[in-house]
């Protein structure tokens, strides 16, 4: 009997009337309710002719996970079993894996869903949740028909997923790319998930500062940074304005960002971190050492997109540069891939700028860094993906005509050739003079240096809401 119903569920997965869609090896059947508690009931149904075993990815939650239950014959694996997701949210507490305010829940995917055991590769999943009236569930993850779609990603890298009684709306936001010249319009969808804390009032201004960032965003990639994405903010009573952030890719594009339960539009639109955790969100996991190449380019665009937006002076950026970027010198004579900390995050910026002023001279002020970022989101190495420091920057090399990332990985990353901030800040004509940033046009590298914070592409500004 569950292997017809498996035979069916496949059938589902592939629109009749659309291109064909590859069928799943698995499907899940799922059902939030809430009876005081949220609790999820899930079936899974995998083909296989080798056995498999479901096993938990999140050693704490094995403990929430009950009346576990496998078979397995003609090519068909079914298991089927409970999981206490309010006991396991309550008891971990904590916003990089699982939290709970009221009766919703933002948990990573790997918390609740197993993970089949077994396969020489990694399965496809498709996913299908039935939720009680008033309850949401909501991923990162593409949809194919009515499932949410886990491919090429385990489940334990799988990002975000938003469970229970929350405040949601899915904001249009244009397609990556959409808003090149020439170009046809096309949307892509921020999946926007609050959790109880806050009022009405304060959820109205999270979701405008939300939408309003994403607009500057999307000004700076030419398009949004994902296809699909999902934005969890978790309000917390132990700060104020805008907390810790986390973009967590696999399978689909997820972000957390905690925010103060004093909600106030000046702070939130005055901070850096939902900017910061949405250019990630543009960019492929870097792996074997990347972490500095990640922070650094979210560190360096940061301020950049929201100058542009309108949101901060040429002379701020220049100035947070300038005061910052000491922070991560140290990390280029001691390789890049033993950063810590504020290396990573400094020293990263650091290499960025050197690529920016690098693809700008290279291409006589027709490209910069930008043009390399947004290039090889096009090509295809999204937020979903991994790669690593050599692919990308051979990626970014291709989409820009340069050899510049390329050259600066072999020369920063791999022989770990110091940088001399002294003289790169003279070579761009930048001081600081009383207190206050001073630009010399003269110097030799003024023309490239003043195309960074205004960019080549016509400027959008972004109102801030009380300029509307």
């Amino acid at each position: 009997m569950f292997r017809r119903a498996l035979i069916a569920a496949l059938l589902a997965a592939t629109p009749s009337l659309a291109q064909p869609v590859a069928a799943p090896d698995c499907t899940v059947d799922g059902r939030l309710a809430d009876s005081d508690e949220l609790r999820l009931d899930i079936t899974y149904r995998c083909r296989a002719t080798q056995p498999l075993s479901f096993r938990s990815v999140e050693e704490r939650a094995s403990s929430y996970v009950h009346d576990l239950k496998v078979e397995q014959r003609d090519g068909v694996a079914e298991a089927r079993y409970r999981f206490d997701l309010s006991g396991f949210a309550r008891a971990v507490d904590a916003t990089s894996l699982a939290v709970q305010r009221g009766n919703g829940v933002l948990a990573i995917l790997g918390s609740w869903l197993l993970e089949p055991q077994g396969y020489d590769r990694v399965p496809t999943i498709d996913i299908r949740m039935t939720t009680a009236p008033g309850l949401v569930f909501a991923a990162g993850l593409p949809k194919v028909g009515d499932a949410w779609r886990l491919s090429g990603s385990p489940v334990v890298t799988a990002g975000y997923t938003a469970l229970g009684r929350l405040t949601y709306r899915e904001l249009a936001v244009p397609a990556p790319g959409s808003l090149r010249p020439g170009e046809p319009k096309a949307e892509a969808v921020l999946r926007v998930a609050i959790l109880d804390g806050v009022g009405e009032s304060a959820r109205a201004d999270l979701f405008d500062w939300v939408e309003r960032t994403a607009q500057a965003q999307s000004n700076y990639w030419q398009g949004f940074t994902a296809k699909q994405a999902l934005l969890g903010l978790v309000p917390v009573t132990h700060r104020r304005g805008v907390g810790y952030g986390r973009s967590v890719p696999g399978g689909g594009v997820t972000v957390m960002v905690e925010v103060g339960t004093d909600v106030d539009r000046r702070r939130l639109f005055g901070d850096w971190v939902l900017t910061h955790e949405l250019i990630h969100t543009g960019m492929p996991f870097i792996r074997r050492g990347g972490t500095w190449f990640m922070e650094g380019a979210a560190t360096y665009v940061e301020p950049i997109i929201r100058a542009r937006a309108g949101w901060k002076s040429e002379e701020e950026v220049w100035r947070e540069w300038v005061d910052n970027m000491p922070k991560g010198v140290q990390a280029f004579s001691s390789t890049m891939a033993n950063a810590r900390g504020q290396e990573n995050y400094w020293g990263g910026a650091t290499f960025m700028l050197l690529a920016d002023v690098g693809m700008r001279r290279a291409t006589n002020g027709a490209k910069g860094l930008e043009d390399c970022l947004a290039g090889v989101l096009w090509s295809g190495l999204d937020g979903a993906r991994r790669a690593t420091i050599a692919e990308y920057a051979a990626t970014c090399d291709r989409v820009t005509g340069t050899t510049v990332m390329s050259s600066l990985v072999e020369r920063h990353f791999n022989n770990a050739q110091p940088v001399d901030l002294a003289a790169l800040w003279k070579d761009l004509g930048i001081s600081l003079v009383a207190g206050r940033i001073a630009l010399d046009d003269s110097a030799p590298s003024a023309r490239w240096r003043k195309l960074i914070v205004p960019g080549t592409h016509p400027l959008k500004r972004v109102k801030l809401p009380w300029e509307s």
